[in-house]
This record gives C-alpha cells, structure tokens and sequence, in this order.
C-alpha cells in the first residue's frame, strides 16, 4: 500500500515514541485548564511586594511549574477584558491595527526612584494612546511620539488619575511578568504587549505550532478564540497535528484535547524558553532529559483559529526574553495569515 511522505513520518514517529514511551507516573497529564484557576487577589514579586493585582497570578505560577501543565486559564480578570473590549472592540474603536511596544515591569535602576507601577503605568499609557488616539495627538507626547517618565504626574495625577484601560493593560503586564521563574526572574524584566484589531480576519486551516518564547499571555476580545492542545503534546501527536491537522489527532487517540479559548478569556500558554525552579528529584531529572530531546515537551501546541473575513480583536503579552524584541505599529493593514510565518519572522499572531 502506498503512503505518502507525511503519512509515512507521522508512522515512523508514531512508533519510534511508542517504544521509548515512559511509564504511566511520568506521562499523567494535569487537567490546569479545566477549571478556572482561584479569584483571590494576588501580591506580585517584581520589585515591590506590595503590588497588589486582581487575577490569579500566584497560583497560575504554581501550576506552570507542573511539567505537565503547559496552559492555564486566569479568573479575577472579568472586569479589566471587559473595559479592554469597550475600548478596542466598541463602534468607535479603530480598525486594521497592529501595535507591538514594550512594557517595563521593573523600576529603575541607580539613581531612578520609579517603581515598577509607575514605570509600567507609563508604558502602558504609550500603548493606550497610541491605539486610541493617532500619533498626531499633541499635548500628550514628546518629539518622539512617547509618553516620558516625566509624564507620570499629569497622567496619573491631573490629567487621568483613573483611566479605566490603561489600568487593565497594566494588571496584565505585572501580572504576565510575575510568572517570571527560575532564571528566568534575574533576567526578564519587560514584556512585549500586542494589540491586534482586524476588521476583517482570514485563515485557512493554520498549522499547528509552539512560541519560541518563555511565556505567551492571550486574550480574544472580539472573534474565535485560539486552538490548543489542553495539555503537554506527545511528539506523535505533534507531528499529525503538522502534518495532517485536526483530523491526525484521531490516527494518534488525541480526540477530546483540542480546545478553543472563549472570549474573554485570559490564557497564559508555555513557550519552548520557559523554565523554571523545581526539586531536583528522579521525575523532574526525567522531565528535563525528556526537554533537551523534545524542545516542546513542555510547551502548549496551538494555532490561530480558521476565520472568514470576521472582525477578530486580540491582545498578547510576551515576556521579553531578548529574543525578539521588534516593537512596531502597522494601521491599514488586512490581516490575511499566510502559510510558513512565525512571529519572529513576521507580524502575525496565533
């Protein structure tokens, strides 16, 4: 019989993980996304631990931690997405808007007595005005187009002590960027905030992938949510994703995994960077050998969902590990996704 070249890998890796499969203990997945995770306000550890924050911070850090659990979902957030959506998603919300910017999470160094409050405050005001009022904006910005730290007082202050948006926007950057583990707290000290706002959003079948990031935040504020894998992907299952799409999930016994994220919902998806502390015991030994053969071992398998010309509204948060530090903004543009593009490679988003 023959078989094609997709079919024919799909095969060969399907048996070649079954033979070195490991036993039950090591492969029980987590069910972290089923159940949304505890409201009860959290405290941040950025660079002021009395920050206080209002999603489920803490214990979306503690499940991360679980090798197996490569997605969770964020409650406590009800009120921010829904102040998000009447902004960006409302009849008067621009249209056909990519804006990706940088968000400090962490104060100042030497001499600077910005707290990370104010510092991300600031940022975050960059971001709100520039989705919300064009660049051309005066009385706001300095010759460069940016809100500046001495800015600071008339935003919060005088101008706009209260802005119910930029306050949403800075929940999530201190709330992504407190998920920061292991090595990764001494050396990540922002996040890369991305607003999409398409009128008119296209995909064809999308292929499966993973973000060549730490960390990916998510929302959906108007439109289908994303498509994911509801716990760690087993290689063989991976490779019929690529190679054969959702209906590969059933050659693989995958059926019931895939997911789709609601509307306003925050998810929080591992990337193949992150890392984090965990006891150095035989499983987590096995965990970390079984990453440095299988990148994604750790990582959520997702896709942007399949559209037809609906309006689709997202916004993501990245922590900004160095990688890709593009920061960009983009007004006029349709949002068609094209086969073979990654983030770091274009300005797409899944």
């Amino acid at each position: 019989m023959w078989l094609s070249s997709s079919s024919r890998a799909l095969l060969i890796t399907q048996l070649l993980f079954q033979l070195c499969r490991p036993s039950s203990q090591f492969s029980a997945t987590v069910e972290q996304k089923s159940s949304p995770l505890s409201p009860a306000p959290q405290t941040t550890t950025v660079d002021n631990p009395n920050i206080q924050l209002d999603g489920s911070w803490s214990t979306a850090k503690q499940a991360l931690r679980n090798p197996n659990c490569s997605v969770v979902s964020i409650s406590g957030l009800d009120h921010h997405l829904s102040t998000l959506q009447s902004y960006f998603c409302g009849e008067d919300a621009p249209s056909d808007v990519d804006l990706r910017m940088r968000v400090r999470c962490c104060g100042g160094n030497g001499n600077s007595t910005n707290s990370s409050t104010e510092i991300s405050y600031v940022d975050c005001a960059n971001v709100y005005h520039t989705i919300v009022d064009p660049p051309s904006t005066t009385g706001w910005r300095n010759n460069n187009n940016k809100i500046t730290t001495s800015d600071i007082n008339n935003e919060q202050h005088n101008n706009n002590p209260n802005n119910p948006c930029i306050q949403a926007l800075q929940e999530l950057a201190l709330g992504v960027h407190s998920l920061t583990d292991g090595p990764l707290q001494r050396t990540v000290t922002d996040i890369h905030m991305r607003v999409v706002c398409a009128s008119t959003y296209s995909a064809n079948d999308p292929p499966f992938h993973t973000d060549k990031c730490p960390l990916r935040g998510y929302v959906t504020l108007v439109g289908p949510g994303t498509e994911y894998m509801d716990s760690t992907c087993r290689p063989w299952e991976y490779v019929a994703l690529r190679s054969l799409g959702v209906d590969g999930l059933g050659l693989v016994n995958g059926e019931g995994r895939l997911k789709m994220a609601s509307e306003l919902e925050f998810i929080v998806m591992k990337g193949d960077y992150y890392d984090a502390s965990v006891p150095e015991d035989d499983i987590s030994m096995m965990k970390k050998n079984k990453k440095k053969l299988w990148s994604r071992a750790e990582a959520c398998v997702h896709r942007s969902p399949p559209g037809n010309n609906a309006k689709r509204v997202i916004l993501s948060l990245d922590l900004a590990d160095g990688g890709d530090d593009q920061e960009w903004e983009e007004r006029g543009r349709k949002r068609n996704w094209r086969v073979g593009m990654t983030q770091r490679k274009s300005h797409l988003v899944s």
